[in-house]
Order: structure tokens, then sequence, then C-alpha cells
């Protein structure tokens, strides 16, 4: 069914645990063991910046070698609980543009919007993709089951211009990477490091011709607690995590062409510290900067994750968490130089899963979160846009959907004018398409011309 047009005026997903909250159900064991990862490899430092950057098996016909999804049945999809959207007229002066949520497309989350579609997490070693359309993303799994029970880790998508793509996941201790062209085929996967977190969800780029991949890693005998540790496309295994503290949540953020900054949450009981990590991948190797501590907020409310995205040249990390005053979403803003900026945006009212996404389009960083809609206990959650501002700032912009209360949110863009948003509300999944309105941005001119 087409997506309904909406004009508004201005402008992912349930959390890691934290260890030892043992709230994801671990995946099953595989009966064959996939070809295990290489050793762990060196790194040199990076003492100054080189530039200034500009559970059971998968259903059938949903393995990790599937395409996009063919049509599910809306019998199925209709059937299942989730949220409800409120239509509102179109706005003049618009900023940005809004097509859907109308239908759901499938049941359960775990999903992971990329540049050609949704990637959808699967029991077991698999996944399924999506592909968009002229009216949005084909439907994903509608398997009853899903709306019980979904597995939490998401896909990570590495890509570039050049239309090079590879999927990430945790399968068991593995992280699994494939192959993935622009029909939505997943190659054979294969196992490049084994000592991950079961259940939790990787983060993956590709820049300078290479992927890099953070993922939260098992305790070992350097590191007591679980942590972070960078794949590197040739390079290897390298520690981000210094030795003694840990990691929750873990995001890259490419802030120019092979330079990124890591940024990980090591949630505890009593604290919230957040690390970030420059590192530059170069042709043979790649450099590490020292480990900073970019913010230490109080005692975590619920599972809270940090989601990076770029806003001009320096990564911000986005936080939702509790504050003195009540809750807040954070925007800690990293620079090239390790310096770091920290802005908030109150909520009406505290959650224990505040599920937060970003993407850049339209010549900014665009932000969609799941806040209470007003500060009275148990109130139902919004969905809204906002854009981090030059100075970090949060800007709120205009209320997208009524979702009722999300569970799983992710954001990604199809070009430079266009983000494709998907969340899960009680059990199903919706997907919403962001326009620029008048922010639109000209196409870049070909090469040659």
């Amino acid at each position: 069914m087409p997506f309904a047009k909406r004009a508004l005026v201005g402008g992912v997903s349930l959390a890691l645990t934290l260890a030892g909250a043992g709230c994801r159900r671990p995946p099953p064991k595989k009966d064959k063991p996939l070809p295990q990862a290489p050793p762990s490899a060196s790194a040199e430092t990076l003492s100054a910046p080189s530039a200034e950057p500009d559970e059971e098996e998968a259903p059938a016909g949903s393995a990790a070698s599937a395409g996009s999804a063919a049509p599910a049945g809306s019998g199925a999809l209709a059937g299942a609980g989730g949220g409800n959207t409120k239509k509102r007229k179109p706005r003049t002066g618009a900023r940005f543009l809004i097509d859907g949520p109308e239908q759901p497309i499938a049941i359960g989350g775990a999903a992971t919007v990329y540049s050609k579609g949704v990637i959808w997490r699967l029991s077991g070693n698999a996944a399924q993709v999506s592909l968009f359309g002229p009216d949005g993303p084909a439907p994903g799994p509608s398997e009853p089951e899903r709306a019980r029970k979904w597995p939490r880790g998401r896909v990570a998508v590495a890509e570039d211009a050049s239309g090079v793509m590879h999927t990430y996941w945790v399968e068991g201790s593995g992280l699994v990477r494939s192959a993935l062209d622009a029909a939505g085929k997943l190659g054979a996967p294969e196992v490049v490091a084994n000592d991950a977190v079961p259940g939790t969800s990787p983060s993956a780029l590709r820049t300078g011709g290479r992927d890099a991949v953070a993922y939260l890693a098992a305790p070992n005998a350097r590191n007591g607690e679980r942590h972070g540790r960078l794949w590197v496309e040739g390079g290897g295994i390298l520690e981000l995590s210094p030795e003694g503290s840990g990691a929750t949540s873990i995001s890259l953020v490419s802030v120019g062409e092979g330079q990124v900054v890591a940024m990980w949450l090591d949630a505890r009981s009593a604290m919230t510290p957040v690390h970030a990590r420059r590192f530059e991948i170069r042709e043979k190797t790649t450099a590490l900067a020292a480990d900073d501590v970019v913010f230490v907020g109080g005692p975590p409310e619920g599972y809270p994750e940090l989601v990076g995205a770029r806003a001009g040249n320096s990564a911000a990390g986005l936080l939702p968490l509790a504050t003195d005053k009540g809750f807040a979403l954070h925007d800690i803003l990293v620079d090239w130089n390790g310096k770091a900026k920290i802005k908030t945006l109150d909520y009406p009212n505290g959650m224990d899963t505040a599920p937060v996404a970003a993407a850049p389009a339209c010549g900014e960083t665009i932000v969609v979160y799941a806040r209470p809609e007003a500060k009275e206990p148990g109130s139902p959650q919004v969905l809204e846009i906002a854009t981090l501002g030059g100075s970090g700032a949060i800007e709120a912009q205009e209320v997208a959907a009524y979702p009722g209360q999300v569970l799983e949110l992710h954001a990604a863009a199809a070009d430079a004018n266009t983000i494709w948003v998907v969340y899960t509300a009680g059990t199903k999944s919706f997907a919403m398409r962001l326009g620029c309105g008048a922010k639109a941005v000209a196409p870049a001119t070909p090469k040659g011309k």
C-alpha cells in the first residue's frame, strides 16, 4: 500500500544489556562451527591528527543467503499486537516531509536500515533483506513466533559510495561477516572474530577502502569485563578498551576519509562513563590515539545505549540518561582533536528503554527518538524529529508519529535527501520516510561534465 504523504514543520532498538544483567537470550549453538578468526594484530600510536578531517532455525526461505523478502501475509501482520499512528493534515512551509507510517511491514524488530533497504536479524545464523521500492521497503518476516520473541542483536552494515557492502552480526561468540550485493543477496558467512559477547550488536563502517567493525568482546585474561575491540579488514583485531575498563554499548563514526571516532558506554550501577578513541586507517596499519573519558553520567536508568552519528567534522554520541533534574537525551560531541562538548534535550519523564537513531541528510544530522508524550507516569510515547546544531545542541523540530511504545528504532540515509526510519511498536514494525522539503540538497555534478 502506498505511503500516505504528510509534511511537518521543522526538522535505534533495545539497548545492549549491562554486564551481568542477562536480559538477552543467547543465540542457539550451531551444529557446525564456522571457521575460526585470525589472531589479534598490533597497531601504531596516533599521536596527533595527520589532517583535519573534512534461537531456533530460521524460517524457510530466510537463510543468510536469502535476498529481499517475498510479500508477507497481511493477515499475520494484522493479527499481531502493535502501535498506532495518528493521521494529520499536511502543513505548509514544511522543512521535512514524511511518508508513512501506514501498515506494518513486519512482525518483531532487530532491524537495521541501510542505503538499499532493511535487514532483519532472524533466529539462528541468518538474516533477511527487504529492499526499498517506490512504496517503501518490501515486507519483512511475519512468522507469528516473532510476536513472542525476536533476536535482540542487530546486523551492522559497512558500505561506501563504490557499492561495496558487507554485513556483520554476532552469532554465538562469533563476529560473522557476509558480502551483500545490490539485489539484497547475502554471501556465505565467515567468522572474523571469535570472542564476541552473544546477543550483542556490532558497529561497522567502510572508509579508505576497508571495513572497520567495533564489537563487545567477552572477558579474558587481560580484561576481566566485557570490553570493546576493533576488527579492521586486512589489519586484524585491536584493543579499544583500556585494561580494566568495560563496555556495554559501542559505536563507530567516520569523521573523514580513513578517520574514525570509536565511542562506547561503560554503564555501571553507580555511574555511566563514555569513552572515545580516535583511529586512522592507513595503507598498511591502523593508528590509534589514546583513550579519552569524555563524559561521566550518573547511575543508568534501565539499559541505555549509545548511538553514534557524524555532526560536521565531529562525532556525536547520543545517550538517553537520567540527570539530576530528570531525564534527557545527551549529545556528546567529540572532534578530531579529542575535545568534547555536552548538550542535552530534556524529556518529560524517564524511560527504561529510550530508543534513538540518527543519520545525515538534507545537509545536516537528523535525529529521531522516542520520548514520553507527557510527564505523567505511563504516558504514551511519541517519535520526534530533531537536528544537531553546530554547537552540538539538539534542536527539536516536530513529532512524527504516535506509536504507543517503541522497542526498536533504526535509521539510515538512502541518499542526500532521504532518510528511512524503521521502528517496532508493540510487536509490529513500521517504516517511515523523511524527505528534506525546502532544504533539499542539489545532486552532485558528475565528474567530467
